[in-house]
């Protein structure tokens, strides 16, 4: 998946350097873009529209966007049909709160930027990391499902 979330860093890398902005993808689309081709959700691109409030911490630096982008994806993945009780969905957000804290620090945005966030490449690395902690997370419930 971190080859997936680098494809999605880099583009619009390929335009004038003055419209490069326009095509930034924040870390909560970065990360639920990557969850889509990996996991075949068929996402439409409108789909994406949802998270660009998400980016920088719901622009308030508050829960970092790579987290929420990954929590949308754990959705999808295991969430079900109500009438539900919902295990599956509570027990993949808390493992993923626990191993996002434990590579991070924090799922805050204003923490991880503090300690996490390059000086040149930004919140890639950081993205690249959380799509890592992502599949931990997915690997950890696959691994208890069988």
């Amino acid at each position: 998946m971190e080859k997936l979330v680098e494809s999605y860093n880099a583009y619009g890398k390929d335009k004038p350097q003055e419209e490069q902005p326009l095509y930034h993808m924040n870390c909560a689309e970065t990360l639920l873009r990557a969850a889509n081709d990996k996991y075949d959700f068929d996402l439409s691109t409108e789909s994406y529209k949802m998270l660009q409030g998400f980016g920088a911490g719901f622009y308030s630096e508050k829960t970092c966007g790579a987290f929420s982008g990954s929590l949308a994806a754990l959705g999808l993945l295991y969430a079900e049909e109500r009438p539900t009780d919902q295990a599956k969905i509570t027990k993949a957000a808390k493992l993923l709160v626990k191993e996002f804290e434990e590579e991070f620090g924090s799922i805050d945005c204003a923490y991880i930027k503090k300690y996490h966030r390059d000086p040149v490449a930004a919140c890639n690395p950081v993205k690249i990391r959380a799509a890592q902690v992502l599949n931990r997370v997915v690997e950890a419930m696959e691994k208890e499902e069988n």
